[in-house]
């Protein structure tokens, strides 16, 4: 239980690193207006509103990499939990996104499109890479 625990909580953070990374990737592409204030939600509403489609799509591209490597990461390092421990790393991704989305207002298309991505995406990568060979009855052991 404590791999599965450590297992989930790796994958989450090294999903958020991944997520950054890209979305740093993003503004390096496509930077902010220089007087931009982060911290004023207004600002920062209106800077999200004027993006340019190309910038809204890295934030996408972000979310889409950081939870397949979150979702293949949490099953190569807990195996034998199935798809239990990548639903949970989407979830936990989804209620981030929610927090995200009510804190910074986004195009609505791109609001729907983030929150149907992280489940999806957890599980494909979690599919895609699958166990470890030789990994069975890891829910027994963990």
């Amino acid at each position: 239980m404590l791999r599965a625990v450590l297992s989930t909580l790796l994958a989450v953070v090294l999903g958020s690193v991944i997520i950054s990374a890209v979305q740093a990737l993003g503004h390096v592409l496509y930077p902010f207006p220089g007087a931009l204030d982060p911290n004023d939600p207004d600002a920062l509403a209106q800077v999200i509103a004027q993006a340019p489609l190309g910038a809204l799509l890295m934030v996408e591209m972000a979310y889409i990499l950081g939870c397949a490597f979150a979702g293949a990461l949490v099953t190569r390092l807990a195996p034998g939990f199935g798809l239990r421990l990548p639903l949970i790393v989407g979830a936990l991704f989804t209620l981030a996104g929610f927090m995200n989305m009510a804190a910074i207002p986004h195009p609505l298309w791109l609001a729907v499109l983030t929150t149907v991505t992280y489940l999806p995406m957890t599980v494909i990568g979690a599919k895609a890479l699958g166990e470890a060979p030789g990994a069975t009855g890891g829910a027994k052991n963990a």
